[in-house]
């Protein structure tokens, strides 16, 4: 008889799911772990809608003026879709995504598999979203058409018209200083060296030391105050590198001799002797601008 009474009593006091109707003594927002489960849907890609700019120059992908890639696009907006439904507190973690590009490039389908804590629980689904393309010019290739510099590197050397194989390391030093928003919007070969414009006051400086360490010589800046944009002063800067003047043991070239350099006088010239006739000859300065290493 006790016995009947204590089931009895413990019967009374038993949870039950509300939904199911199962035994159970955890909930998880008020019903069982399964009616939980099976009441959580990740991701509604309907709900879910992700546009994207894509470059029609250089093929780049954009948020805004930010570069960036479909896949951490759609990442970042699946924490964001999930976090906003469930919480910050809500773990979220990309298990798998791929991409595959629709015909004319219009859309980008995306295939991922996402998992999730919520309420303590462990939750995984698979999904597939889209992703609207918009074709559009990014800032960059925008400047690059519009002929768009911020800084000029000029490329001389003291006393003396640069070689051409230094120009062309200079180009190749120009170039290979490059970050992925830079560029060089156009140069000028000029009669006393190269002029390289660039895209920025950082780029210029860069290519400027680049050069400086390779060939030697020095740099120097100068500021003109091109405009105002935002109520903040915009510059252009000139780089002027210098490589070094001519030393004992070059070999030098003017009109159609060639000569070999055997004392510098500063601020003067260079005494040197025709290598066809053995003959000792003075470069003045004027002259030198004039020769070529060689």
């Amino acid at each position: 008889m006790e016995e009947k009474r204590a089931e009895r009593k413990r019967a009374k006091w038993t949870k039950f799911c509300p939904k199911c109707g199962k035994q159970t003594d955890i909930f998880f927002d008020s019903v069982c772990e399964d009616c939980f489960r099976e009441g959580i849907t990740l991701l509604e890609p309907g709900n879910l809608e992700i546009s994207l700019g894509v470059c029609k120059q250089c093929g780049g992908y954009f948020k805004g003026r930010e570069q960036t890639s479909i896949e951490a696009v759609v990442e970042d907006s699946v924490r964001k879709e999930l976090r906003k439904k469930y919480g910050l507190g809500c773990e979220v973690e990309i298990a798998e995504l791929r991409r595959e590009i629709e015909e004319e490039e219009r859309r980008a389908r995306v295939v991922l598999v996402v998992k999730a804590e919520i309420e303590g629980l462990e939750l995984e689904e698979r999904a597939e979203v889209a992703v609207i393309l918009k074709r559009e010019t990014c800032e960059r290739c925008s400047r690059i058409a519009g002929g768009y510099y911020a800084g000029i590197v000029q490329v001389r050397a003291e006393d003396r018209i640069p070689a051409d194989d230094e120009l062309a390391i200079a180009e190749e030093i120009a170039y290979s200083s490059l970050d992925e928003a830079d560029f060089v919007s156009k140069e000028r070969m000029l009669r006393e060296g190269l002029d390289i414009y660039v895209s920025s006051i950082e780029c210029g400086r860069r290519i400027s030391r680049g050069i400086v360490k390779h060939l030697g010589g020095g740099f120097s800046e100068s500021r003109k105050l091109y405009g105002r944009k935002e109520g903040k002063d915009i510059y252009r800067v000139s780089f002027s590198v210098r490589l070094p003047g001519f030393k004992e043991g070059d070999s030098v070239a003017l009109d159609d001799r060639v000569i070999s350099v055997e004392k510098v006088i500063e601020g003067k010239g260079i005494k040197g002797v025709d290598t066809k006739t053995g003959k000792p000859l003075f470069l003045s300065k004027k002259e030198m601008m004039r020769a070529r290493r060689i």
